[in-house]
């Protein structure tokens, strides 16, 4: 058995074990009397979850004594507890435990850039701000297939990237270059890299790929040197990269949030199947609305005569107009949210068996005005959080495991914001909502807009990547409902609940798939 158990853990995860560690294991598999197929299972199982939990790559006999115990009691409540009673089954990632990896491109790996991640941070995070967003997207390009020859092939298919500082005294010649839009002179537009910045003349870009081009995005630009001013021939975004290539490239790094499960992915399928009902996804919820609430219940009675839907994601506005403290709407907004939870504990299946996750929007208490926004404070909430038995308030944005799915909940009228602030326009009749969707991808943030327009808390920053690309993709907008699907990412927008038609979007885990719904106006 001790060749079965190195042919697991060191050849195929890469993982030393201690003399102690491989004693207790083969003492683990001959108690039970594991035949080679179970014993093989069970070590895949164990080394994927101590990978995931990033214990290193040495496995000592302490550690691996506490996982061997713990993996088979969550082995053992799939069964006996039901598939989605587990805590490992559905968890809320709020912004603010996002784990604060940036990219260092001198190891080539993620490391922890400050002692403490605050929102008064120092001006070192302000400062490397943009500079990690740049390293983040450079290594992201150059492991592309354009960008790395492969040996013994013809090097001249391959592009190679340059610098500015390269550029000086190579007048004519043509350059490929990485590196942020930006007005440092008022009406001019610049790139900016690590070495330096360039004028850019974009009057007779000849090809111009989807996206939106805004100041503070990253794009990539063909164009020779005149005068000391890059002609623009071409202009596109940073080409993106699949989940399982940022999985490969990094496999032992948690750059989504929330503990490892203590199932293997296989096992999480299993789950989804099961209980495949859906998650509801609403945006702009006004509370303060008496036709809010008759949907409400109209939604909530259709969902009782079937299975309950897995989650309930809510998402702001929940008022329809902004919230003022000290005012009358302090207590006004409480008895909102009471209201609601009395509404919800009417149906006593759904309150005992599903989810539910308020995200805030913009006019919901409390936050600065910068990303990301804190949650509703308990003070609001309370009462409601007592009628229900899973339930999470959390900040916007956040980022929500589902069995094996990550999903990222961004609550911004992004749209108008970005068209607002581009640079470039987008060709015309193209589909807006596509442009949107692959720039936020492309851009690998949920927010690639200058800080002055919408300003991020700096030591924070990480927490607003879409990187790795998720699963799933909720901008929740005020703009027409919409599904996209790209980087074999789903990306939803659905719409306005309150002030539309009532609509809603059904997201369906197994299939990938979601469904645009609407409530009849009675």
């Amino acid at each position: 058995m001790q060749s079965l158990i190195y042919k697991v853990f060191t050849r195929k995860y890469s993982l030393s074990l201690q003399a102690d560690a491989l004693e207790l294991l083969s003492t683990v598999i001959a108690q039970n009397e594991l035949s080679t197929v179970d014993a093989t299972k069970w070590l895949e199982l164990l080394a994927d979850t101590w990978t995931k939990r990033e214990a290193g790559p040495l496995v000592e006999a302490g550690p691996l004594k506490d996982l061997v115990a713990a993996v088979s009691a969550g082995t053992s409540s799939v069964s006996s507890r039901g598939a989605d009673s587990a805590s490992d089954v559905f968890t809320v990632i709020s912004a603010f435990d996002v784990p604060p990896l940036w990219y260092d491109p001198s190891t080539k790996a993620f490391t922890h850039p400050f002692s403490k991640a605050e929102i008064l941070s120092s001006a070192e995070a302000k400062a490397s701000l943009f500079r990690q967003r740049y390293d983040l997207i450079k290594q992201r390009v150059l492991r592309n297939e354009n960008f790395t020859p492969v040996m013994f092939s013809d090097h001249n298919r391959f592009r190679t990237l340059s610098t500015i500082d390269s550029l000086q005294g190579r007048e004519g010649e043509r350059f490929l270059l990485l590196g942020m839009l930006a007005q440092l002179e008022e009406g001019k537009l610049f790139l900016e890299d690590r070495a330096g910045s360039i004028e850019l003349d974009v009057t007779n870009v000849g090809k111009r790929a989807h996206g939106l081009f805004t100041e503070s995005s990253f794009v990539l630009v063909d164009g020779c040197v005149e005068d000391g001013v890059l002609r623009v021939d071409e202009i596109g975004l940073p080409p993106p990269e699949s989940r399982d290539v940022t999985r490969n490239a990094f496999p032992n790094v948690n750059l989504f949030g929330g503990s490892p499960s203590l199932r293997t992915e296989v096992q999480l399928r299993e789950i989804e199947v099961a209980t495949d009902n859906g998650m509801v996804i609403l945006s702009d919820v006004w509370l303060d609305q008496p036709s809010t609430m008759r949907a409400l219940r109209v939604l909530f009675d259709g969902f009782s005569h079937s299975a309950p839907p897995i989650a309930f994601i809510f998402i702001g506005d929940f008022s329809s107009r902004p919230f003022v403290a000290g005012s009358g709407d302090t207590t006004q907004y409480r008895d909102n949210m009471t209201a609601l939870g009395q509404l919800i504990s009417e149906f006593p299946d759904i309150s005992r068996s599903s989810h539910f996750v308020f995200v805030p929007g913009a006019n919901d208490p409390w936050g600065s005005g910068a990303l990301p926004k804190p949650r509703i404070a308990e003070y609001f909430t309370k009462r409601l959080e007592s009628r229900l038995s899973h339930v999470a308030f959390t900040t916007n944005p956040c980022r929500i495991k589902y069995c094996a799915h990550e999903i990222v909940v961004f609550r911004e009228d992004l749209l108008k914001r970005i068209r607002r602030n581009c640079v470039l326009e987008p060709e015309e009749g193209t589909d807006v909502a596509k442009h949107l969707v692959r720039t936020i991808i492309d851009q690998g943030h949920l927010c690639p807009l200058p800080q002055r327009t919408r300003p991020v808390y700096w030591a924070y920053d990480h927490a607003m990547r879409v990187y790795p690309v998720p699963d799933v993709l909720v901008l929740a907008d005020r703009f027409d409902a919409y599904s996209v699907n790209y980087e074999k990412c789903h990306c939803v927008n659905p719409g306005e609940f309150s002030s539309g038609e009532f609509s809603f979007f059904m997201y369906y885990p197994v299939s990938r798939t979601s469904q645009y719904s609407k409530i009849p106006k009675s």
